[in-house]
């Protein structure tokens, strides 16, 4: 009986530890904002200095009802994508193809998609290919992304890669001459040619070159919350929400 009543007492211990574990982890959840932010995904809006985009707002709408507080920490893909797996940081919006260490992490759901394409300055020709495009012609593109659909043209078609910090840098380039395209997803491109290039004509090529499902990578600490806010995720999706959120953030003024 005694031998009964030690092991009975240990199992409570361990479930009263997991239990303070995981009420200490939904208390704050520190989610990466990036540097250079990405509009209309998340960034700081300018006029009230508070971060306001698509994934923000779901964020929040989400775990307000849960008791977590968010906190937003500023750094690089790279960089948080290191930390997040120590656990320095929670969260951070992700494509598990992007990962060096996907098995490190969970994922949630889909968040949302995304295709890759290229924007000039000028139409593109009616019945031209992709390699009528891209062959001789300089492309700008992030700094340290690498380009799957791209690396051919680069390494057999003289096609020049020209790294740019930040997707406002790439169309700045575009706009002065320093490349033919911009590679860029549509969304963010959008959002820029609304919000910092609206007298600029933009043409969007008439192919994309991939398509990226964005998803929340969190830390494993976070495992019992997924579920709900995968079940979050389906509602506004069944719902049409994150479209709608999408694009009030790019039409937005």
């Amino acid at each position: 009986m005694v031998r009964f009543h030690r092991q009975a007492t240990a199992v409570l211990c361990c479930l009263s530890f997991h239990i303070s574990f995981c009420t200490l982890a939904a208390d704050k959840l520190r989610f990466v904002l990036y540097y250079p932010q990405v509009p209309p995904y998340m960034y700081v809006d300018q006029q009230t200095n508070k971060v306001v985009g698509l994934v923000p707002e779901l964020l929040e709408e989400h775990f307000a009802g849960q008791k977590v507080k968010l906190e937003f920490v500023l750094d690089n893909r790279r960089g948080a994508e290191h930390r997040l797996y120590s656990g320095d940081v929670d969260a951070m919006l992700l494509a598990p193809e992007w990962t060096k260490k996907p098995q490190q992490l969970i994922f949630s759901d889909l968040v949302l998609q995304h295709r890759d394409y290229l924007f000039a300055l000028k139409p593109f020709a009616n019945g031209s290919s992709i390699k009528d495009w891209l062959a001789g012609k300089t492309v700008c593109t992030r700094q340290y992304y690498v380009y799957e659909a791209l690396e051919p043209f680069f390494s057999q078609h003289n096609t020049t890669r020209v790294d740019a910090s930040s997707e406002l840098a790439q169309m700045k380039m575009l706009q002065s001459g320093r490349c033919d395209y911009a590679y860029i997803n549509e969304h963010v491109a959008r959002w820029l040619q609304q919000h910092q290039f609206a007298d600029t004509a933009l043409y969007q090529s008439p192919e994309h070159f991939g398509e990226v499902a964005l998803r929340v990578a969190f830390h494993p600490s976070w495992q019992p919350y997924l579920s709900g806010f995968n079940q979050y995720l389906a509602r506004q999706h069944q719902q049409n929400n994150i479209n709608k959120k999408l694009m009030f953030y790019i039409q937005q003024r």
